[in-house]
């Protein structure tokens, strides 16, 4: 054992030497980005870390000719929609995908597109809304069809912009975070319908009479969290405050006593007095560093054992070392393309969002 956590050690240390290298040699043509739920020593290396639409804000808005994003593909795919014709965007896994984005595929999205059609009018009465967390196919349909992207923290503004341009909308590819925000708008159970794209052959009446239909996926990481979570760390830590994720599920949230996004979580906690004790209901590697980071609080996961989002854990340095030495060598290894016929409707997608928020 001590034998293989010295090879690990040797390991870290010639790929961190290697990341230092290519950073130094390629100072002002690179950045580095980091999700908040990528392993530690990534996030260190990073020259931001951040959620999904921030890093591509930043990606967008930097002059650096290289894009390096540790994150998940569809990640990367958005930062290559807003990047410039001259940047490139790198991902050192391209195999990290996303369970909740990879549950709406384009092709079924249209199928269940065309099934809507013979039950409503589509054209003149349904807008389609795609969490961030999609492919730039699924981003690009909606877009197409004039509606929008939304991320986690501003789904309730992009909801009502769409509720305000048509009397439905088609809300994807996560149930739970659609079904929250709906709960906030104060928007009936008897007027929300989901589609399963597993059995599409549902009950017509459901979808006649909706307002909101939600496309049946989820979050897995943040599915894991439960009402017994909740219930379990309020018995055994008085005066917690449970802060949970708004793609937990809507009993999880009911029961909780703050909700948001990722960026929302960090900067509550982060606010909070000295000696608070916080639940907090997302990935673990991100909980496990607000602890780090707040260590005048009592920070720890709602549920025991804490999740962990696979995908994210694909990305090692050894991973971020090849791109960078590729760079180096004038490869680009990993390089992420999104053909400009699906980029600009996506494109779209995302602009709208940004109005309406």
């Amino acid at each position: 054992m001590l034998k293989i956590e010295q090879a690990r050690e040797a390991a870290l240390a010639q790929a961190q030497a290697q990341v230092e290298e290519a950073k130094r040699r390629l100072a002002g043509e690179l950045l580095i980005l980091a999700h908040h739920y990528e392993r530690d020593e990534i996030v260190a290396a990073a020259d931001f870390r951040g959620d999904s639409l921030e890093l591509s804000r930043r990606a967008a808005a930097t002059e650096a000719r290289y894009i390096v994003f540790c994150g998940v593909h569809f990640m990367a795919e958005t930062a290559a929609i807003l990047a410039r014709p001259d940047q490139r965007v790198l991902i050192p896994r391209p195999d990290a995908g996303c369970f909740l984005a990879d549950q709406a595929e384009p092709a079924a999205l249209r199928a269940a597109w065309e099934s809507l059609r013979k039950e409503i009018d589509v054209e003149q009465e349904l807008l389609p809304v795609t969490y961030i967390n999609s492919s730039a196919e699924v981003k690009a349909f909606v877009g197409l069809k004039g509606g929008a992207v939304c991320t986690s923290a501003n789904a309730e503004k992009v909801l009502r912009w769409a509720f305000s341009r048509k009397p439905r909308v088609f809300f994807l590819p996560d149930q739970y975070l659609g079904r929250n925000v709906a709960r906030r708008l104060g928007l009936p159970e008897e007027e929300i319908a989901l589609w399963d794209p597993r059995f599409p052959g549902q009950d017509p009446a459901s979808f006649r009479r909706a307002r909101l239909i939600l496309w049946r996926g989820a979050c897995r990481t943040h599915a894991r969290f439960l009402p017994e979570d909740v219930r379990r760390v309020r018995e055994e830590h008085p005066g917690v405050k449970v802060i949970v994720h708004p793609e937990c599920r809507p009993e999880v949230v009911e029961l909780a006593d703050e909700v948001g996004s990722t960026s929302f979580i960090i900067r509550k906690v982060g606010e909070s007095p000295p000696g608070s004790i916080w639940a907090v209901g997302t990935e673990e590697r991100l909980v496990a560093r607000l602890a780090k980071e707040n260590p005048d609080k009592v920070v720890f996961n709602l549920a025991e054992p804490p999740p962990f989002c696979p995908t994210m854990s694909l990305t090692q340095l050894e991973d971020l070392a090849r791109v960078l030495t590729g760079l180096l060598n004038g490869e680009e290894r990993g390089r992420i393309e999104v053909p400009e016929e699906v980029a600009a409707p996506a494109r779209a997608a995302i602009q709208r969002m940004l109005e309406a928020s």
